[in-house]
């Protein structure tokens, strides 16, 4: 019951008794009686009435008042008792509700503010080692003073370390242009054996001087796929350099195409550590990072944190894998994860096939008795 109408109900309630009473007087004309008993009930009711009311008002306002104070000092966590079913009552409901949304609003900023401070810090470091080992091999080639075989060692490494600059940059750009709306996509018919060879190509000496070996399974057949060149590139020599990085040395990494129902499977298999069951619902999140590999042999099932080197270097920022999740969706294709810990890892992307009439126009497209329809 509202204000209002507890206020009606009581003035009915005193108004009707009094009324008759006033015809009862009135009969037996006894006028002055009646108009002194009406002054005092009218005058002492409504007084009652609304000191009590006003008291009561009073009591919730001030609590939602204090709860207001609260918030605005930053205590989100405050609120306020409902009671009744008054217009209190439903705006203490909406103040409690607006509290709970600032509350999750402060927590998700504090999450942010810690991503956007551990960003800063890994960027920082990503720009500076490799800045530092230019610089040093620089000056032992500017003095001369060192082998000729040596000096192909120093600018090798100087040009992978460069690579590492670019990636880095190119990965920034591509998370700015995403969040910013403005990423683009040149769609056009894509050769997934192209990919792949000129991907190992670039990636092959990174992998030797860890101690691995690169195996291209035979395919033929393989239809062409509807993607960005680059961005393709770019996503399946991400997965080569994670599959690098988080195998320990001396290990075996495998790409095969195959094609399948409505879609072309690029799979990148590694025998590295595997993902721990914890990092899976995170991994393709921003700026998430696995622990790196150990410079040993394959480890175990059994193998412990431990047995992970804390010092290892490993590159980036965590952004390869939410980047290449995004640009897949967004070429029509999906990217997905199959792993065990103690036997490794593969990934595989999955890419629409390629139609005369057009790349890009949905995920929903499938080949079938080589025509490409829409699937229901």
């Amino acid at each position: 019951m509202t204000i209002r109408e507890r206020l009606l109900a009581f003035g009915l309630g005193g108004v009707i008794p009094l009324f008759l009473f006033g015809i009862y007087c009135a009969a037996n004309q006894l006028h002055f009686v009646v108009y002194a008993l009406i002054g005092v009930f009218v005058v002492g009711g409504t007084t009652g009435t609304a000191l009590l009311t006003a008291r009561r008002i009073t009591r919730r306002l001030e609590l939602l008042g204090s709860a207001a104070q609260q918030v605005g000092q930053g205590n989100f966590k405050v609120r306020v008792p409902i009671e009744g079913g008054d217009e209190i009552a439903r705006l203490d409901t909406d103040f409690n509700a607006m509290a709970s949304e600032l509350e999750a609003k402060a927590t998700r900023f504090n999450e942010l503010d810690t991503l956007k401070s551990e960003f800063v810090s890994r960027v920082s470091h990503e720009l500076r080692t490799p800045l530092t080992t230019i610089k040093a091999l620089t000056r032992l080639l500017i003095r001369g003073e060192v082998g000729e075989e040596k000096q192909r060692e120093y600018f090798e490494t100087i040009s992978i370390e460069c690579d590492r600059q670019i990636d880095l940059i190119l990965n920034l750009l591509d998370l700015s242009r995403i969040e910013g709306g403005v990423f683009r996509l040149a769609m056009e018919r894509v050769e997934v054996e192209d990919v792949i060879t000129s991907c190992v190509k670039a990636e092959i000496a990174a992998a030797e001087r860890r101690g691995h070996k690169i195996q291209v399974k035979p395919f033929a057949d393989i239809p062409p796929v509807c993607a960005d060149p680059k961005t393709l590139r770019r996503v399946v020599s991400n997965l080569i350099e994670n599959s690098i990085k988080y195998t320990p040395d001396g290990g075996l990494i495998v790409l095969s195409a195959d094609e399948e129902k409505n879609y072309v499977a690029i799979r990148v298999t590694d025998n590295g550590r595997g993902i721990p069951p914890e990092d899976l619902p995170v991994l393709f999140d921003k700026f998430h990072r696995g622990r790196p590999a150990p410079h040993s042999a394959v480890m175990t099932a059994a193998a412990t944190d431990e047995e992970f080197l804390d010092d290892a270097d490993v590159s980036g920022v965590g952004l390869g894998l939410y980047l290449a999740r995004d640009v897949m969706e967004r070429m029509g294709g999906r990217i997905s994860v199959e792993t065990k810990v103690g036997q490794g890892s593969t990934f595989t992307l999955q890419l629409p096939f390629w139609n005369a009439a057009g790349c890009g126009k949905s995920a929903s497209e499938v080949k079938e008795n080589g025509e490409t329809i829409a699937s229901s």
